[in-house]
């Protein structure tokens, strides 16, 4: 269900770019029955969801509320999630899963995803971050605490408190949203810059 959900609301989101505005009901649904049939496409003699799902087996807790908070913004134009809360949320996945998958090959000998499975401080970090998330009144610590909640009841496969906050996916997909957003704020920048630059010179 997850897969066809990411699906899906990648397909609305493209049809909504292509068209510069929203699509209907009935073209938001058709999407939603070509996500199921583009997951069961069979590619190099597997399914494709087997593909992703062997790649990425369990979805955390914060990529389920954004694809949802995305699905049901673009499907029925609610607002769950503000842009603030959009923004903490994709700096919060690239940090966090930078540093969890990428450490071992700075500091080798610090294995930071090991602490994940001891109860105490996996949970008492989780929900300390999820707190000052709340503090601040960003909705990421509504999705933390959710990870937190589901990682006591074991909800997913993987006993890791770190399975439960962030996923390769997760990961992945916020490190390509934040370089560039970044990249067009510096091209941004430097158009203005020129501009400015031309204007002195124009005096």
């Amino acid at each position: 269900m997850v897969l066809v959900a990411v699906c899906w609301l990648l397909l609305v989101w493209a049809g909504a770019r292509m068209r510069g505005r929203g699509c209907t009901r009935r073209v938001n649904l058709a999407f939603g029955m070509a996500a199921v049939l583009v997951l069961f496409l069979p590619f190099n003699g597997l399914r494709l969801w087997s593909w992703v799902f062997g790649f990425c087996p369990n979805p955390s807790f914060p990529l389920l509320g954004l694809v949802c908070a995305g699905l049901w913004q673009r499907l029925f134009g609610i607002e769950v999630l503000k842009p603030a809360d959009w923004r903490a949320s994709w700096v919060f996945g690239a940090l966090v899963g930078s540093v969890l998958y990428l450490h071992p090959m700075v500091v080798g000998a610090l294995d930071l995803y090991y602490w994940g499975w001891e109860l105490t401080i996996s949970s008492t970090v989780l929900a300390g971050v999820a707190i000052a998330f709340l503090a601040l009144g960003n909705r990421l610590g509504v999705l933390l605490l959710a990870a937190l909640v589901g990682y006591s009841l074991r909800a997913l496969e993987s006993q890791n408190c770190w399975d439960y906050v962030v996923d390769p996916l997760y990961w992945i997909a916020s490190v390509f949203v934040v370089l560039g957003r970044l990249a067009t704020r510096g091209l941004a920048w430097r158009a203005a810059h020129h501009r400015g630059a031309k204007a002195a010179a124009a005096q």
